[in-house]
């Protein structure tokens, strides 16, 4: 049988390996599992070697997402993934080991570096695959790698074949300088309508801008009226993408994000330590004159709102619920839909986009130690690969260099 990838097999997603024994303490958190453990498409592949192969198979998911969310990150501190990272973790493995079922022509879970180098290889060479993806599956086969190193005993040390580096993953999907007007520009037209009430307003307008308001607050047309209109302009999503222009806020610090970090009198973004993401420093992140109007704006008509009584996160979806890479990702596809954002069609762009591009204008041109401590990397090594050779910087050279 021969195995073509198809990355619509799964749903959309996006360590090294250590051999030392578990921590007795301290204590790892509950992992609470709220996607499939099978897909579709898994569960019909396994059916062809028997009914009970589907529930081996959802035992040892069970095992290894409950350890990978417990100490995946860290085992000998107990720390597990976030819950996004789980995710697509969980749905580039499937895709993984169905292909090993095909590869072996039987059903294991025995995934070697052997086959991790087939499969990575294969991945590369498909002209349907940007760097980026292939990267995330080969970050997701080393984490089943750690955790075969920590339950089952093996000794597992792998390095994806090519080397598939962050920076050559990145470089294809950043966002560009020239769309970060555009975008945010993008953002102020999404969340704003005309007044319900306005006299140079048509019928047939109306009743166009009634079947949008429609369909983004999902209630029936014929319950849009003036308060929806006047909902629908809200300084919300402006808020998100100015903060996330200025400081290249991941996904998971989105939905973090608290109204405690919003020093407005220094315009900062103040993000303590104990709330920050991949490290432990407290991080001062300046935020532009223009942005930290708008979140001033924000931050006023959010008391307004019934949902975020008692709350305070600095942004909730329309459920109530913290932001996270899907939530997102949805709202920059919106934005990239509807606006005037200059991004070629090819380009594999999400919120983790902006961030990079953010990242990539400052360690090119104002410098790497300042683009460190904006982006709030751990280490230097982490801004260095945001170092590109890219056309606007090379323009400015050759026209200074005589």
């Amino acid at each position: 049988m021969t195995y073509q990838y198809d990355p619509l097999d799964d749903l959309p997603a996006a360590g090294g390996t250590d051999s030392t024994e578990l921590p007795q303490n301290p204590e790892p958190e509950t992992v609470e599992i709220d996607f499939p453990l099978v897909s579709k498409r898994s569960r019909e592949d396994l059916e062809a070697f028997g009914i009970n192969i589907v529930d081996d198979y959802r035992d040892f998911k069970t095992d290894l997402l409950t350890w990978l969310g417990s100490y995946g990150k860290n085992p000998e501190r107990a720390k597990g993934l976030a819950e996004s990272t789980l995710q697509s973790t969980h749905y580039k493995l499937e895709t993984t080991f169905r292909w090993l079922w095909t590869d072996e022509d039987r059903y294991t879970t025995n995934l070697t570096p052997a086959h991790a180098d087939r499969f990575i290889q294969l991945l590369d060479r498909s002209s349907g695959m940007i760097d980026s993806s292939v990267l995330h599956t080969a970050k997701a086969i080393k984490r089943f790698f750690k955790y075969s190193n920590h339950v089952r005993g093996t000794k597992y040390d792998w390095e994806p074949k090519p080397d598939l580096s962050q920076a050559n993953g990145d470089e294809r999907d950043y966002l560009r300088r020239t769309a970060f007007e555009p975008l945010y520009q993008a953002a102020l037209e999404y969340s704003s309508v005309k007044s319900y009430h306005n006299t140079r307003m048509t019928a047939e307008e109306r009743e166009r801008i009634k079947t949008y308001l429609s369909q983004r607050m999902s209630i029936p047309k014929d319950e849009v009226g003036p308060r929806e209109f006047k909902q629908a302009n809200s300084w919300k999503i402006p808020s998100m993408i100015a903060v996330t222009l200025d400081t290249g806020l991941r996904p998971i610090e989105v939905g973090r994000a608290t109204v405690h970090w919003a020093n407005l009198q220094n315009n900062e973004l103040n993000i303590p330590k104990e709330e920050s993401t991949k490290n432990n420093a407290h991080w001062n992140c300046t935020l532009k004159e223009r942005t930290a109007t708008v979140l001033e704006r924000w931050l006023e008509e959010r008391q307004t709102y019934e949902k975020y009584d008692g709350r305070d996160e600095l942004w909730l979806t329309k459920r109530g619920t913290r932001y996270g890479s899907k939530s997102c990702n949805y709202i920059l596809r919106r934005l990239l839909e509807e606006g005037n954002v200059p991004v070629p069609d090819h380009k594999d762009i999400s919120w983790y986009s902006i961030r990079h591009g953010v990242a990539t204008y400052w360690a090119n041109h104002v410098g790497p130690h300042h683009a460190k401590e904006q982006l709030r990397h751990k280490s230097i090594n982490s801004t260095m690969k945001y170092l590109h050779s890219d056309a606007e910087t090379r323009g400015t050279a050759v026209e200074q260099i005589w």
